[in-house]
Formats: C-alpha cells, sequence, structure tokens
C-alpha cells in the first residue's frame, strides 16, 4: 500500500492534538493540509480513521489499530532529527515518566532536574501495571517500578531494591518485632489495596504461600492514605519499605514471608534506545550507582 509518511505524520499529529487545526500547527502546516492528508489514508484504507466530537475528533476502532503501528514512525521521525541536526534546544527537551515508586525514586528525579534545568520532567504516578501499559504504548519515555514481568520490548536497569512491609501501628504488640508473618497478621483487621497493585498482588502470595485466605473490610487507593488508615486504627497495612515515609505513628516490619528484596527499575522502550533524552536519564542512574559502590 503506497502511503506518505506525510499521511502517516498528519495521522500522528491528529491524534495527539485532538483535532485537525492543532494538528497543523504542530507540523507548521495548514488545516486544510492535514485533512488532505488524512482524506488520503482514509481512502487507502478504505474506512473512517476519526469520528467528531464536540471537542474535535476520536479515533475510530480501526484508528486505534492503525495508531498502534504508526506511532513508531515519531520514534523515527524523532531519531532521524536528533542525528541530521544540532542537538535541540533545552527548552524543547520534554521528559514523560511514570513511577509506581515515587518516593524511591525522587532523589534520581530531582538530579535529573538539576543537570538538565531547562529539560520539563513530567511524571505520573499509577501502579506497576499502569505503568508498565503506559511505556508500552508510548505515552511516558521512562518506567519506574518493580519489573515482574520481562519483555523482549523492554530494556531495563536495577536500581534500587526494599522489602515488602507491615505497616503496623506504634503500640500495638506486633510493632516491636524485626519480622512478621502473615500467620500472625490473621488475628487482627487488615487494610487491603486495589487488586491491581503490585503490592497487593505480592501480599496475596504471601498469604497464599500459608495456605491463607485473609479478608479486609477496608480497601485503600494509595499507600499514603494506608498509612492514615494505620494510624486512625482501622488496621494494619501493607507498603514497599522505602515507598513510605518514616512516621513515628507506625512502623513498616518486614514480612517472613517475602524475604527476598523487591527490585525496582528504570524500564524503557529498547526501540527508543538512542532517545537523548532516555539515554541521558540512564546514564544518570548509571553515574549514581557508580557514585554509591566508590
Amino acid at each position: 500500500m503506497d502511503y506518505s509518511m506525510a499521511e502517516i505524520r498528519a495521522f500522528n499529529a491528529t491524534v495527539q492534538a485532538g483535532n485537525f487545526t492543532r494538528a497543523g500547527q504542530l507540523l507548521g502546516i495548514s488545516q486544510p493540509a492535514i485533512t488532505v492528508q488524512i482524506r488520503k489514508l482514509e481512502g487507502r484504507f478504505r474506512q473512517p480513521l476519526f469520528e467528531r466530537i464536540s471537542r474535535g475528533v476520536q479515533l475510530t476502532a480501526f484508528g486505534e489499530r492503525l495508531h498502534r503501528v504508526t506511532r513508531q514512525y515519531q520514534d523515527l521521525d524523532t531519531l532521524l532529527s536528533e542525528l541530521g541536526g544540532p542537538d535541540p534546544e533545552p527548552q524543547q527537551r520534554v521528559i514523560r515518566v511514570a513511577t509506581a515508586s515515587p518516593l524511591v525514586f525522587m532523589p534520581l528525579l530531582a538530579e535529573f532536574n538539576g543537570c538538565y534545568p531547562d529539560a520539563s520532567l513530567r511524571i505520573r504516578v499509577g501502579t506497576t501495571e499502569e505503568c508498565r501499559k503506559l511505556l508500552l504504548e508510548r505515552d511516558v519515555d521512562i518506567g519506574l517500578f518493580p519489573l515482574a514481568r520481562r519483555s523482549a520490548e523492554l530494556s531495563s536497569l536495577p536500581y534500587a531494591s526494599h522489602h515488602l512491609t507491615a505497616v503496623i501501628p506504634a503500640g500495638h504488640p506486633l510493632a516491636e518485632r524485626e519480622q512478621v508473618s502473615v500467620v500472625q497478621l490473621m488475628d487482627y483487621p487488615l487494610i487491603f489495596s486495589r487488586r491491581d497493585s503490585y503490592t497487593q498482588q505480592r501480599i496475596e502470595q504471601a498469604f497464599a504461600s500459608r495456605q491463607l485466605e485473609p479478608i479486609s473490610h477496608v480497601f485503600m487507593d494509595s499507600r499514603h492514605d494506608t498509612c492514615e488508615a494505620v494510624v486512625y486504627g482501622l488496621g494494619i497495612g501493607f507498603a514497599l519499605g522505602d515507598d513510605i515515609r518514616p512516621d513515628p505513628r507506625y512502623r513498616a516490619v518486614p514480612l517472613v514471608e517475602m524475604a527476598e528484596p523487591i527490585v525496582e527499575n528504570l524500564v524503557w522502550l529498547k526501540s527508543r534506545s538512542e532517545f537523548s533524552g532516555i539515554r541521558d536519564f540512564v546514564n544518570l542512574a548509571l553515574e549514581k550507582q557508580y557514585q554509591q559502590q566508590v
């Protein structure tokens, strides 16, 4: 099928901008020129790629399928631009990051911001699976999360490790223990997280390893809220140890059943390894690791 890069660029820009006028502004061409390119592409596939909505346009089901393929051409355009010309101006640099462990990676993010003060850091916080999905769909450049499942598409760099812990209120009979077993926790009210969260999945594995089926009547969406719920006596919660702030009102006690540390990774698409922003971020992480070892 003899489609052109101009058509693909117009299509991707329209997806990004949400309407034909802003897509034209992104590419520095007129709105009618964008419309012509989209119509050509629709003619080649013999079906619509967008449907009109009150705010602009949105992808049809086929358009979504096509975009999963064509967004790779955006990577090619970026790489060719970096190879063919001078480095982009600092104000043009935008690094999109998704993290499931903001406290673990905040020092690295702060150092990157200090090294590249004119770059724009756009940080999204979500579950491990949400961060993975954003990365695979090219909605972010760097993922910072435990890599539970390997993928041929992804490269990774182990960065830090910590343990899964029970968050126990100060003064509780189990609070001063060095470790605690899920068997002991069955006697107390428990606070669980979202079922799709990495922490909750590991907690369920810990209980299952003892053939236990715990019941919780309190569910929280965030680790911060879990800690507050613990403080107010709603039960014992769970979190990765370095993901919560130290607080005299509770203690994070490692679980016997989860002795192996959880490894936090920098993750990026292999196909985008040569992007300057990704390369700078990974190199900074490597440099910090080296400094910590010497």
